[in-house]
Parts: structure tokens; C-alpha cells; sequence
């Protein structure tokens, strides 16, 4: 049986929520996240899972735009609800 969470999130200094659906997979956890609000909601689309692996959630790809932002906001708090480390690759442009 998989397993729904509550979290909130800030984004933008407003505070949202969003329902964490949890689906193990063998060797890793994944989070589907349905944000509680349709605009954020469609913004997400497509970037809406992390995946848990040795204990870590990775935040990682962020999109370079406002989907990104989203995505760092709801993946933080995730992070934060679990009491769990993140994992962020960033990007560097020379």
C-alpha cells in the first residue's frame, strides 16, 4: 500500500500544499507530488518526482526557469517533512 503525506512548502512568501505519494521500488523510494493548487500544479508537471536513494532525496534536475524554483521549494520541504538530506547538482555555464 502506498503511502500519502501532507507537506507545506513556501513559495513566492506564500504558503502551499501539496500531497506526497510515496511508491518504493525495490532499492529507492520515489515522491509523486500533487500540488494543492492548479497554477502550481500545471508549473510542475512533468518535474513532479524525486527519487530517494542510500537515504538521500535528490532535487536534482531543476529546470532553469520559475519550474525550477518550484521544484527546489517542494523538494526542500519534502526533505524537511522526512528529516532526510537532499542532493543538488548545479549547473555551471562558462
Amino acid at each position: 500500500m502506498e503511502e500519502i503525506v501532507s507537506i507545506e512548502f513556501e513559495y513566492k512568501q506564500k504558503t502551499y500544499f501539496a500531497l506526497a505519494r510515496i511508491k518504493e521500488k525495490g532499492d529507492h523510494n520515489e515522491y509523486h507530488i500533487t500540488v494543492m493548487n492548479g497554477a502550481l500544479e500545471q508549473k510542475l508537471y512533468g518535474n513532479h518526482v524525486f527519487l530517494e536513494e542510500a537515504g538521500w532525496i535528490s532535487i536534482s534536475p531543476l529546470p532553469e526557469n520559475r519550474t525550477g524554483q518550484l521544484r527546489l521549494a517542494v523538494g526542500l520541504a519534502l526533505c524537511k517533512h522526512f528529516n532526510k538530506p537532499h542532493h543538488l547538482e548545479v549547473k555551471t555555464v562558462h
